[in-house]
């Protein structure tokens, strides 16, 4: 490979795997501080004081979503060259579109609660009703989101399913990614949900670098990678 175009390939890398760390991290912070209200409800007493901060949060934590597992999404299906390929493309396939349902009910849903709470358009009272109105409105309101998640989780299984049967990286890393299921019945809020989000990010680390060290050297395709 000539040098304008291996410095072109390991630009283009670089970008990937730096967006994978960054979403990797910045995703452990978003569980961290994803807005828990009142025993999980979001009320007028817990969102109003901190109303700003939910909306932008949220919105960056869909926007970190949208770019990481998409990034991810890729990565993951360039490491499956042969065997395993079919479950590597419907699962970055379903990464894609469930990211980007899930981001856009997070960030519709941050918007939400930043206008029904704001003193200068709606009252306390009026603004308390409506939020205990979205709050028995689940499926209304969540909806989209909670979909999404569950799209976006699945491929995430199923690519892990490819990158075992491809053994193009360590074993661990497909095992790591698949307990993503796991965060279904644990909460993904606060310190617990760091806990149960870390061997995601794990993971996803752990992708970054093999990409990075399969990709970033002289080779000129993936195919010659030599199976983990």
């Amino acid at each position: 490979m000539n040098t304008p175009n291996l410095m072109r390939r390991r630009v283009g890398v670089a970008i990937l795997v730096v967006v994978m760390v960054v979403a990797s991290v910045f995703g452990l912070l978003v569980g961290l501080f994803f807005p828990k209200g009142d025993d999980g409800h979001l009320t007028y007493a817990t969102v109003t004081p901190d109303r700003t901060f939910i909306r932008t949060w949220l919105v960056l934590g869909a926007l970190n979503l949208v770019v990481g597992l998409t990034a991810f999404a890729l990565a993951g299906w360039l490491l499956v060259p042969a065997r395993g390929w079919i479950a590597a493309t419907i699962g970055a396939c379903l990464m894609w579109v469930g990211c980007a349902a899930y981001a856009l009910g997070i960030a519709g849903i941050g918007t939400l609660y930043y206008f029904a709470t704001d003193p200068a358009g709606i009252d306390a009272a009026s603004s308390g009703r409506l939020l205990e109105h979205l709050d028995d409105s689940f499926l209304s309101v969540w909806g989209v989101a909670v979909t999404g998640a569950v799209v976006s989780s699945l491929g995430q299984v199923v690519l892990a399913l490819g990158l075992w049967r491809a053994r193009t990286v360590p074993r661990w890393i497909p095992i790591l990614t698949a307990t993503i299921v796991l965060t279904f019945f644990l909460p993904t809020a606060g310190a617990i949900g760091l806990i149960s989000e870390l061997p995601s990010a794990i993971s996803g680390l752990g992708l970054a670098w093999w990409f990075w060290r399969l990709n970033a050297g002289n080779s000129t395709t993936l195919v010659d990678a030599t199976p983990a």
